[in-house]
């Protein structure tokens, strides 16, 4: 019984939805003189309308002065509706209707536009937003930086980001990963990038388009990237009876030489090589070891075992 009652409220939903009319909405459209023209993205409570049956409608109080349905558009892997708006008059306030047919619901758009004869609003890239509720309007790269790569800084300014990484990790085939405004998009050469999935040679500065969540602002940001030494690593090992303390120098700095000061004095010098430097069988005591303008104070105790 309950399997056949289950059954029958699909049946009904199926029905419902089948039967679901869109407004009746039209325009004479030979009674107006003026036009203005949409390419259109549609949104309701923040999902966008894709459906067969959803539409748009614009209006001049009661009348009803355009309307339109949804067209796909392989090459964007998008909906966008074409409207047309008509009008005898200029500045007329335009407001806008939309039906969703998978709620068989009308939602009045808030947001208004003045009517201008013979203008066009918004393209596959940058489509004209109709929305209720209104979309994001900001677009913005909030942090960027590298998927497993430590970062030494990354300063976000208006139009350009300064990221400084070491000298360890190579500029080319890092994974940018990025945090945006939101609903906000990021683009390079117009194609959508997606946070940690890209590859990109940073070895020049690479310039990107940030698209906001309803499409009408986009900034563009210069992502430059800078490389600085990596910092010198300073190990010991204490001294215990039966042998010396070491220090271990490891460095990027091929060749530099390193010094080991005892009371003032230089007791051992080495450049360095493979990228470290070992100095073996030290007394127990307090040491500086420099390289460069780097300097480190070491103390090597001596321990029982």
């Amino acid at each position: 019984m309950k399997k056949i009652a289950f059954c029958f409220i699909l049946l009904n939903l199926y029905l419902n939805a089948l039967f679901a009319q869109a407004p009746t909405w039209s325009v004479n459209e030979n009674a107006y003189q003026y036009t203005m023209t949409f390419v259109a993205k549609l949104n309701v409570g923040g999902k966008q309308l894709i459906g067969t049956n959803d539409r748009v409608a614009a209006f001049v109080g009661s009348t009803c002065r355009g309307t339109a349905g949804l067209t796909y558009v392989a090459s964007e892997a998008n909906y966008y509706a074409y409207l047309t708006v008509f009008s005898n008059t200029q500045d007329e306030a335009i407001y806008f209707k939309l039906y969703d047919s998978a709620t068989d619901k009308t939602t009045t758009v808030s947001k208004q536009i003045i009517f201008m004869g013979n203008e066009h609003k918004g393209d596959l890239f940058q489509s004209f937003s109709i929305a209720e509720p209104q979309l994001n309007t900001t677009a913005s790269i909030l942090f960027f930086g590298f998927v497993d790569v430590p970062l030494i800084s990354s300063v976000v300014k208006t139009n350009t980001i300064e990221v400084t990484i070491t000298d360890t990790y190579s500029s080319i085939g890092l994974k940018p990963i990025f945090s945006l405004s939101k609903g906000a998009k990021l683009f390079k050469n117009r194609i959508e990038n997606k946070s940690g999935e890209s590859i990109e040679d940073f070895s020049s500065t690479i310039n990107y388009e940030v698209l906001s969540e309803d499409e009408s602002t986009i900034s563009n940001y210069a992502v430059s990237l800078s490389q600085i030494n990596a910092p010198t690593l300073f190990y010991k090992k204490d001294a215990v009876c039966y042998a010396g303390g070491i220090i271990k120098v490891s460095s990027k700095q091929e060749g530099s030489d390193v010094a080991i000061n005892s009371n003032g004095k230089i007791i051992d010098s080495k450049p360095i090589t493979k990228g470290e430097a070992l100095f073996k069988a030290l007394d127990a005591g307090s040491y500086l070891v420099t390289i460069g303008k780097e300097w480190k104070v070491i103390n090597i105790i001596l321990k029982d075992k």
